[in-house]
């Protein structure tokens, strides 16, 4: 099997340009036209119809995806599996985590997941949604927790619990006196924003959007303000903060969190205890952030 051919595959199934494909992968558009025709020729099959607007999967194209990912999986899986068998009787484990996750759960995790299974490697990042669906599919990490995943036949999604978001502020301690010219919109996810949105319908909208809680802590830091934050992270925030506040009465704004792993993966008995700590401490977490 020839990883590269299907991995550029993959590329341009994203893409949908064999240019926009060559500098991702760092190569030529000519070595990415030869990987194509190449896998080609051994599908006995065209995948992509080139042409001025890209290149747009054939049907057959359309149908090896799953196959694809499912060779790149076997693939990722067997090579670990040896890699594990060179290290003797160690266990490994990788995981990936939505970034607002990663400090507030994460770390707490990793303590408990070790203390259980002493000899145990672990390999722990934060990433992007799609980044960690995309890694789980290929079988380069073994869990993810994300916000919103996919609904894809090769993965196995289940709901760990909810992250609250809450209103925290240098302003005020109550949400009736929030300035509403000083508040800050962070643009978790499309979940978050609909129920944003649809609990302050009657409010002006925010001359300030940003993209990540960490953005919208250093606007708060430096001008002053409010905005919303991870319930999980909130206790902390406030604390390393003299001027940082809970907002009472403030809505609070659920967004479920679920893990994924790859099907092959989904009753191997260390994968399915590290997923139940995960959703132990979840849960944990959103009792006391709620009492």
């Amino acid at each position: 099997m020839n990883r590269q051919l299907l991995v550029t595959y993959m590329d341009v199934l994203e893409t949908r340009n064999f240019n926009r494909t060559a500098e991702r992968l760092n190569v030529t558009q000519s070595t990415v036209s030869a990987r194509i025709r190449q896998l080609e020729q051994e599908l006995d099959t065209r995948l992509f119809e080139r042409g001025r607007g890209g290149a747009e999967p054939t049907a057959a194209g359309r149908r090896f995806e799953t196959h694809c990912r499912s060779l790149l999986a076997a693939w990722s899986l067997a090579r670990r599996d040896v890699e594990a068998g060179a290290a003797g009787n160690r266990q490994r484990l990788r995981i990936s985590v939505q970034f607002s996750l990663a400090r507030s759960v994460l770390i707490d995790w990793a303590q408990e997941v070790r203390e259980r299974t002493p000899r145990l490697d672990l390999y722990l990042e934060a990433n992007f949604s799609q980044q960690i669906q995309r890694d789980v599919l290929t079988g380069e990490t073994d869990i993810g927790i994300v916000f919103v995943p996919q609904q894809v036949p090769d993965m196995h999604v289940a709901e760990l619990g909810s992250e609250n978001y809450v209103m925290l502020s240098t302003d005020c301690s109550h949400f009736n006196d929030v300035s509403w010219s000083r508040y800050i919109k962070v643009a978790y996810t499309s979940y978050f924003d609909r129920q944003h949105d649809e609990a302050f319908s009657d409010q002006p909208q925010s001359s300030t959007v940003v993209g990540s809680n960490d953005l919208a802590l250093d606007f708060l830091k430096k001008n002053g303000g409010t905005a919303y934050f991870p319930g999980f992270a909130a206790q902390g925030l406030i604390e390393d903060s003299s001027v940082l506040q809970r907002v009472e009465a403030a809505p609070v704004i659920p967004q479920p969190i679920y893990s994924i792993v790859h099907v092959r993966k989904r009753h191997d008995p260390l994968v399915a205890q590290a997923v139940t700590l995960f959703k132990e401490l979840v849960q944990q977490r959103s009792i006391v952030l709620t009492d």
